[in-house]
């Protein structure tokens, strides 16, 4: 083929076409890196370059794999239910800019990170407490609290009554202990 024929093939147009700092993206509109603007880069997930995040409890910088924050000790995994330093009970720190967002965000709207802390897998304590004294006797609140293997325990011995009697103290325990505690001790992951 000469160098005069037309060419099927669109990465030939690309070599000839003199500006290096222009690519063709496989959609087939030009790209220019160099050009300001032009559209939102995606944020990273936190800690994904640098492996640090922020504290959801009291934001300090800590090692992105901290299961334990080393500065106030909350566990990472669940949302504090308690105010904290430089925030109230509603909110908690973004773990990727350390931005005090609401509680409940999805998203945190200072830098566009998605939250995955505190989202889901937090339980109701008094649904909780009234499935453990109405149906504990078969280990409904066990199951519902994400313990199956206690769950299936109770499940096997309700016949004797003893679960049913565990279920109703068990209920009576769960009533007395803060969100947060209870969040904490008996929520199963």
């Amino acid at each position: 083929m000469s160098s005069d024929e037309p060419s099927d093939d669109p990465t030939d147009e690309l070599a000839g076409d003199g500006d290096a700092d222009r690519e063709r993206t496989s959609s087939g509109v030009e790209d220019d890196p160099t050009a300001s603007g032009g559209g939102r880069e995606p944020v990273p997930t936190a800690g994904a370059t640098t492996g640090r995040k922020h504290c959801i409890s009291c934001g300090e910088d800590i090692s992105a794999d901290a299961a334990v924050c080393p500065e106030c000790g909350v566990n990472q995994s669940r949302v504090p239910g308690s105010a904290g330093p430089g925030r109230t009970a509603d909110e908690k720190y973004c773990t990727n800019c350390g931005a005090v967002i609401n509680r409940e965000a999805e998203m945190c709207p200072e830098c566009g990170t998605t939250q995955t802390v505190g989202i889901s897998g937090e339980k109701d304590k008094l649904a909780a407490a009234l499935i453990a004294i109405f149906l504990g006797g078969l280990g409904i609140h066990k199951f519902y609290l994400g313990d199956n293997r206690m769950g299936v325990i109770y499940l096997c011995f309700f016949w004797t009554g003893i679960p049913a009697l565990l279920g109703l103290i068990e209920g009576i325990i769960y009533l007395t202990k803060t969100d947060e505690e209870f969040q904490w001790r008996y929520v199963t992951d």
